[in-house]
């Protein structure tokens, strides 16, 4: 409270300082985040705010520190910190809503001009997943700040941008979070989001009908293309070749191009040279596990709404133990959420323990309805269109059929859930499918294979138990 106290009365002395103008347009809307002999740092709302206070105001806010605390840190930073940054976003649309319509002077009649569609997207982007609701920490700090800069002003800076990490530490959250920043704040901009199966499917398909032209106007036209998890290109000479060639022509024609992958460049197994120099010529960002303090906002943010449920001791001891990546906190999270939401009580230490014990047992982990179809329509190179359709040719109802299994065998969904989310369709078509792809997975040995495949996709491979 005393840091916060004395951040306070540091601003009020920058303001008689620099006035009112500079202060209320960079400074007011900042945070302290660490006040130490060794380091003050400062929390901004965007990364643009921090360059400009670093090479602005760094002396002006340094000495105000000295007058107030009475040391001059040695060190001072500016990150990106979350509340601010929903707090700008908020500002920002509630400036453009509240925007006066302006009268058109009709001096002479003019044709009317559409305005240039927002390209629909291929595969379904997950509405959880957007920068502002990503919870910065140490563990993903450089790569928030390069993905929130990537949105801000594609094909200027990082590129191609480079973010890595094991599975579950927020690579896709990140990446369609770039996607719905890029098609709020540019509209009329070709976006492509997809995964790097979709791309081998797509190529290897185009190839053997000896058609390579619809392929290459698809993935070289877009202003950003987004691949998620590249490491599926491993020992797939020809698909890396087509694929150099194409970051080659995004990058030549001011593309932005944003890359994901489970590993870092040089670490890649089964990859050209000249693949992975590309990848390295933009920025490269490395996302962590998440420590305590990161965990600790992480599960508050979960909690929204339920918050009242949850009694102090019990989420500092949720952050203590929850030493796992973002999308396993998650998951337990949401179990614990659910009964306590229900019923409307408390959740007692002994409760959060014993479901605690559960789940680490059992390592579940929260896996959403979008990302089953997404990664199903990247393995069996059907549209989302025709999985939500009626379609009943074999590839398309063979994918539906192994979306429903996923969804019934990985996720809490109820059967109606996953049956209004694959097309509107009832509980007892859920069933079937459920039924019928175990059934076809007991007697084809390819099958049984893709389908294990498609688990360790969403789970990892540690978390998938082995068929008997």
């Amino acid at each position: 409270m005393l840091v916060k106290e004395n951040w306070g009365r540091v601003l009020g002395d920058l303001q008689q300082r620099v006035g009112d103008e500079a202060f209320n347009l960079w400074l007011r809307h900042t945070l302290v985040v660490k006040l130490e002999p060794e380091l003050l740092e400062v929390g901004v709302a965007n990364m643009m705010a921090g360059e400009w206070l670093e090479a602005k105001f760094s002396s002006e806010i340094l000495n105000s520190v000295e007058r107030i605390a009475g040391f001059r840190p040695r060190k001072i930073r500016f990150s990106v910190n979350g509340h601010l940054f929903r707090e700008l976003r908020r500002q920002e649309a509630q400036a453009r809503n509240a925007a006066p319509v302006v009268p058109l002077v009709r001096e002479e009649a003019k044709p009317r001009v559409a305005p240039a569609p927002v390209p629909r997207q291929i595969f379904n982007l997950n509405e959880r997943y957007t920068l502002d609701r990503v919870i910065v920490g140490p563990n993903n700090q450089l790569a928030f700040n390069c993905a929130f800069e990537v949105a801000r002003k594609p094909g200027e800076a990082f590129n191609p941008l480079y973010i890595y990490g094991r599975s579950g530490t927020g690579k896709s959250h990140l990446l369609q979070g770039i996607a719905r920043e890029l098609h709020e704040r540019h509209a009329r901009m070709n976006v492509l989001y997809v995964p790097a199966e979709y791309f081998v499917n797509q190529f290897t398909g185009q190839l053997r009908s000896k058609n390579l032209e619809p392929f290459r106007r698809k993935f070289r036209s877009p202003d950003v293309l987004i691949i998620d998890d590249i490491q599926f290109f491993s020992n797939k000479d020809a698909t890396q070749e087509e694929l150099l060639h194409t970051l080659d022509a995004l990058v030549q024609n001011g593309r932005q191009i944003v890359l994901a992958a489970d590993c870092a460049p040089r670490a890649l197994d089964g990859f050209m040279e000249q693949l992975t120099t590309r990848f390295t010529q933009g920025m490269v960002a490395e996302l962590e596990q998440p420590g305590y303090t990161t965990r600790l906002a992480l599960i508050k943010s979960k909690l929204e709404g339920h918050r009242h449920l949850f009694p102090d001791d019990v989420v500092n001891f949720l952050a203590h133990k929850l030493e796992c990546n973002v999308r396993e906190i998650e998951g337990y999270v949401t179990r614990l959420v659910a009964p306590a939401g229900l019923y409307g009580q408390k959740v007692t230490m002994q409760f959060a323990q014993q479901a605690l014990q559960d789940f680490l047992q059992n390592r579940s982990r929260m896996v959403e309805l979008t990302d089953i179809e997404n990664l199903v329509i990247a393995h069996f190179g059907v549209t989302s269109a025709a999985l939500h359709s009626r379609l009943r040719k074999r590839p398309v109802a063979l994918a539906r059929q192994v979306c429903m299994h996923l969804a019934r065998t990985l996720t809490s969904y109820s059967l109606k859930e996953i049956g209004r989310f694959f097309g509107n369709k009832n509980h007892t078509t859920v069933v079937f499918a459920h039924q019928a792809v175990a059934a076809k997975v007991a007697k084809s040995k390819n099958l049984a294979a893709e389908v294990e495949h498609l688990k360790r996709q969403l789970l990892g491979p540690q978390l998938v138990k082995p068929v008997s």
